[in-house]
């Protein structure tokens, strides 16, 4: 006798394949005429269906624990950021990074830690008994531009019409270069507040033991490991698919989600190592494309259509 199968997995796979299915008949209205980004129309609709609201998907019976709910969620995230960074490092143009690195290094400089000073203060300002160094903690965390959300001005009939081609390049290479970039701004105060706040109560060593951490590793382990990383496996990655798509040992399908596997393949083997992964993941996109083979052989195919 039929029963029915009320569990998790059913409810979790209907309401997600019911929402994209829906969402996809009105996408091109909601996108192109009233300007809303798919990250901001799903949030309302994970709200919509989460626990706080319907109900129908509950994250905490899938996994248990507070603690390892966290841990899905911060693997779920690196996996988007990791995809899309890489893809945003695709869509640049020939050698985007040494041609632009003047206004690049300018953004992701001086204005990168003029916005954390000012959101540090900001938030020092608005919370009351908050110390600075845990308002700089936070500024940092809110300080690089997402480059998921900054697709609704670099992409569609909004940026065609309103955002100039040149600016739309440079504002993709700030949001995917700054995420992992943003490592240095936060760590150093998450360093100066462990061995310098509350006098160094936490951890001895004071204020010259933080300062060479922070160089040390994260600079030198954190940031400059991932761009060397990212970038040889980006140009490993490059010479092979070029090798053996003249060779005719690759099919179309896999050449065109080649950058997918890529992305996941770095997300991974940073994870490992401990390392800045969304840095490494936008820096081999843009060295794999950086002879505009690949960007060019897809730019009206899959790839393309994923990068929006």
């Amino acid at each position: 006798m039929p029963t029915l199968d009320i569990s998790n997995f059913n409810i979790v796979v209907s309401v997600l394949g019911g929402w994209i299915s829906l969402f996809g008949l009105v996408s091109y209205l909601l996108k192109e005429n009233f300007y809303l980004s798919e990250a901001l129309i799903s949030l309302l609709a994970g709200i919509t269906f989460g626990p706080e609201a319907l109900n129908w998907v509950r994250p905490m019976d899938y996994a248990g624990t507070t603690g390892d709910l966290e841990n899905v969620t911060l693997f779920f995230t690196r996996l988007v950021l990791g995809v899309q960074l890489v893809l945003a490092g695709v869509q640049l143009p020939s050698r985007y990074l040494k041609k632009e690195w003047k206004p690049l290094a300018f953004l992701l400089g001086p204005i990168m830690a003029a916005m954390w000073l000012s959101t540090g203060l900001l938030v020092w300002a608005l919370v009351p008994q908050l110390p600075f160094l845990h308002a700089l903690a936070i500024g940092a965390c809110v300080t690089p531009t997402d480059p998921v959300l900054s697709n609704v001005i670099v992409k569609g009939k909004f940026a065609d019409h309103n955002v100039p081609k040149a600016l739309q390049k440079i504002i993709i290479a700030e949001s995917g270069a700054n995420d992992g970039l943003g490592y240095p701004f936060l760590f150093l105060a998450l360093y100066l507040i462990k061995y310098v706040g509350d006098g160094g109560a936490s951890e001895s060593g004071g204020g010259g033991l933080a300062i060479g951490l922070w160089f040390g590793e994260t600079w030198g382990y954190t940031i400059i490991l991932s761009t060397i990383y990212g970038a040889a496996v980006g140009w490993v990655a490059k010479q092979l698919l070029h090798y053996c798509e003249e060779h005719k040992f690759v099919d179309r399908e896999s050449f065109l989600v080649f950058a997918l596997s890529l992305a996941l393949f770095i997300t991974g083997t940073c994870g490992l190592i401990g390392s800045d992964d969304i840095l490494a993941c936008f820096i081999a996109g843009n060295v794999f494309t950086w002879d505009d083979w690949f960007r060019l052989a897809t730019l009206d195919e899959y790839v393309s259509t994923l990068g929006h």
